[in-house]
Parts: structure tokens; sequence; C-alpha cells
């Protein structure tokens, strides 16, 4: 008890006593040495330190439970043998004696309520660590050794986020559990129940492919300049906002929010950008297809960020925040090269930079259990070595694609390309591939697009029709 009062000093504790409930941790001792074979096990995953005990005596108890279970099974311990392992460990004296023991396997008339004892344990507890953990945060305030007010800030959601993660039931189950739940996560595969996979990307060929994007995943998509990465990103993320309802955070650090909605647009209305851009939008496009697609966009969950040049720390505030406030289910960040990692030092070299930034994207992917999408440049031997780009064109950093949990090459024969008219281009698009270079969860492969530039829209070949094809405005 004290501990922790020398550790928040008087500006947070004073006279009062920290949150605790002695009633609870003597109801949770009792639960345990009733029935240690049916509630040990329990007890230790929930309570996974005995600094959740207030009380000193009840705290050596538990200690010296969990090291008993250690050695023994939970059905040869009882007051008998609890008591001496205490007296070997010279700690009998220190909780109360046989007497206190047996005072406390009367406290509860039975254990069937453990799990309310341990949530009201687990409570104050984590009180007790909130206030500790705004004592250190305030401490590091005044006494800052000279660590940015980035790092500060990083730290200190670290440090609450792992405050609320105690919350969070990660018991140990049994085949006999899990099997049912994974029979049912079967039958809706075998029914093409899109919910049981993973984030869909509204590109069927590829989503077979893949099985969608799943939580804790970093998806690479990279390409060189201008075949079309920020295009078929944001095709993703209007895929997944208003297809699956699902809300997507974007970290646009090459082009401003607004430039990135005009683009939306278009591929939503279906507009020619250079239709727009010159002003030969007529009053009907305007009408019919212009202000529908705004009002299916603005309803859709998008939330775009586009500060420039972020660094690792910036992304992660906020994208934490943007997991907090609105729920996003994916994330997608163009690109990797614009970014700075924190705290570099004067002698870091670019690749080193980039293996840092791509190992905290990845850690923010497994935090937040959402996939993150990030866009990343290929090298110039993509071009000059002719072909398929492949995954050792990753610019700058191996880390990369050991990082990754999914690498997709867009790519466009650009000497093909070249030969084929604008008129062309307006009447068939562009063909391109989506290379699926590493799959750590599932199939590599190819699948097949169409490029429709005037669009700024990709769309699977299969699907691709006299639909697809500009209406010239008059």
């Amino acid at each position: 008890m004290a501990d922790y009062a020398k550790q928040l000093g008087p500006l947070f504790v004073g006279d009062r006593p920290l949150p605790n409930s002695v009633e609870a941790e003597r109801a949770v001792i009792s639960c345990l040495l009733q029935d240690p074979d049916g509630t040990l096990d329990t007890a230790f995953a929930r309570l996974k330190t005995e600094e959740c005990f207030y009380q000193g005596d009840l705290r050596k108890i538990y200690v010296c439970l969990r090291e008993m279970r250690g050695d023994m099974a939970a059905s040869r311990i009882d007051l008998i043998t609890l008591s001496d392992a205490l007296v070997k460990r010279q700690l009998l004296d220190d909780v109360g004696g046989l007497e206190k023991l047996n005072q406390l396997y009367g406290v509860v008339p039975t254990s069937a309520n453990l799990d309310n004892y341990l949530t009201l344990l687990l409570d104050v507890y984590i009180l007790r660590r909130l206030i500790q953990t705004c004592g250190d945060i305030a401490s590091r305030c005044f006494n800052n050794d000279g660590s940015s007010v980035e790092d500060l800030i990083d730290t200190v959601e670290q440090e609450i986020l792992s405050v609320t993660e105690m919350q969070v039931d990660t018991q140990v189950k049994s085949i006999r559990e899990l099997i049912k739940p994974a029979v049912s996560y079967l039958e809706e595969l075998s029914k093409n129940d899109r919910s049981a996979v993973g984030v869909q990307t509204g590109y069927p060929d590829l989503d077979r492919l893949i099985t969608g994007f799943r939580p804790g995943d970093m998806i690479v998509l990279a390409a060189r300049p201008s075949i079309g990465k920020t295009t078929f990103a944001m095709n993703v993320a209007r895929n997944v906002a208003l297809e699956a309802r699902q809300p997507v955070g974007v970290f646009s650090l090459e082009m401003g929010s607004t430039q990135v909605v005009v683009r939306l647009l278009c591929s939503e209305a279906r507009i020619d950008v250079k239709d727009l851009r010159d002003g030969r939008l007529s009053n009907a496009q305007w009408r019919q297809e212009l202000m529908p697609a705004a009002d299916r966009l603005y309803n859709s969950p998008i939330f775009i960020d586009d500060t420039p040049q972020i660094t690792s720390l910036e992304l992660r505030q906020k994208a934490r925040r943007m997991h907090q406030e609105h729920g996003v289910r994916m994330l997608v960040i163009d690109y990797l090269q614009l970014m700075r990692p924190a705290g570099s030092g004067k002698n870091t070299n670019r690749e080193q930079e980039v293996a840092r930034l791509s190992s905290d994207i990845k850690s923010l992917a497994k935090e937040l259990q959402i996939p993150i999408m990030i866009l990343c440049q290929l090298n110039r031997q993509a071009e000059q070595s002719g072909g398929a780009p492949k995954l050792s064109h990753l610019r700058e950093s191996g880390a990369i694609e050991q990082d990754a949990d999914m690498v997709i090459l867009l790519h466009r024969d650009r000497e093909v390309e070249t030969g084929i008219s604008r008129e062309e281009i307006l009447q068939n698009g562009i063909e391109s591939d989506l290379i699926v270079a590493k799959n750590r969860n599932g199939e590599t492969g190819k699948v097949s697009l169409v490029f429709l530039p005037h669009y700024t829209r990709f769309e699977s070949r299969t699907r691709f029709d006299d639909d697809d094809v500009p209406h010239r405005g008059g």
C-alpha cells in the first residue's frame, strides 16, 4: 500500500486511500481456498499480477497459491498444503497464521460468484494503475530529460493503452470450447459469407485470391510512379466504405484532402477528369452524375488526414484516435517514402529509416487489429529490367518485404501503353495487372484489371462493359 503512495507522491494521493476493495480481495481468496480445482486457473488468467491485491497479506497468499499451482495439480491444493507452503516460505505469521486462513475460507458461502469478485478486484486495480500512470506522466512533464513532446505523447498513449488492455480476458481455451465456433466459421465460408473473411476490396477476382485483408495485416501496394497506386488504393477505400459500410482512414501525404475528394468524386460519378478541369461539364452531368455521386460520398465513412511528411509517431497517434473516435476498420497510407521516422539520428541512412517506418506500421496494424495498406514505390530496376516487377524491386529496404503480410505489385506495360491512342484508351481502358507477390496467409497470383485514367478508376476485367465507356458532355 505504501509503495503506491511513494510512487505517486502527495500531489495525487495526499491523505486519501487509493481505490481498493478489501471485501472483493477476501472473497476471491475464499473462492480459491474452497474450490481450487475450479477457480485457480480462472483467477490466474484474469489477475496476471499480484499487484491486483491491495492488502499485503492477501497478496502474499495469492503469490504462494500461484507458485504452488506451478508445481502441482490444483486438486492437491487445500488449507493444509497452503499453510505448509507458507511455513516453508516463512510467511505464515505474516499472513495471520492458520486461524486467518480458516477465516478467509468461510468469507463466502460458495465460489459461484468468482467472476463478479474478479471483475471488482480488477476494476479497482485498473483505477490504481491509472492514478500511478498519471503520476508518472506528470513527473515526466515536470522533469523532461530532453525527449521531444512527440515522443512523450506517444509513450503516454502506449501506457494508457496498456492499462485499458488489462480488461481484456485472454484465458486459454480448450479445443472443446473452440471447435464449435471453428465449424461455424467454416460453414460461413462454404456459403460465401463475406463477413467470415477479411475486409473485402470490392474486386471479386482479387478477393477470391486473397480472401480479403485480415485484421493486423500490413499490405504493401507497390508500383513505379504514375502507374495508379493512389487511384487503386482510393478505389479500394471507396469500396470498403460504400459497399461494405466499414469506416476507412486515409493518410494522404502526397495530395491535399480536397484533391483526394475530387478524385473520389470523378471516379464515383464516372466523369472525365479533363472535362471537369477544363470546365466542359454540362448542366445535365452536374445534375445527373456529379451531385448524386457527391451525395453517396457525403454519407460514406471515409476519414482523410493530409498532414505532409508525417512522422511515424504522429501517424500512430492520429490512427489511434481515428480508431477510437470513428471505429475505422482499415487504413490507407499514401505513401511510405514520404513519411519521416521518429527519433532517427543524424547517422541513420535511408534504408534504416525505411526499415524503422515499416516496423512501426506493422506494429500499428497489430495494435489496432485492422489491415493497413501502405503504398510504396518500386526502384528504377523495375523499369530497366523489363517485364513484370518483382519483390526485389521494392525501393530502399528489404525490411518492407519482410514485415509485409501481403505485397501487391501494380503493373502496366508502358511500351504497349504508348502505342495506344487517347480514343482507344477512352473506349477500352488500359490493361493492367495486380501481382500478389507475397501472401503470408494465402495464395499468390495475378489478377487482371482495366485502368480508366479518365475516371481515375480501376475495374475488374471480367466486369468491364459498355457502361464503363465515358459519355462526353455537350
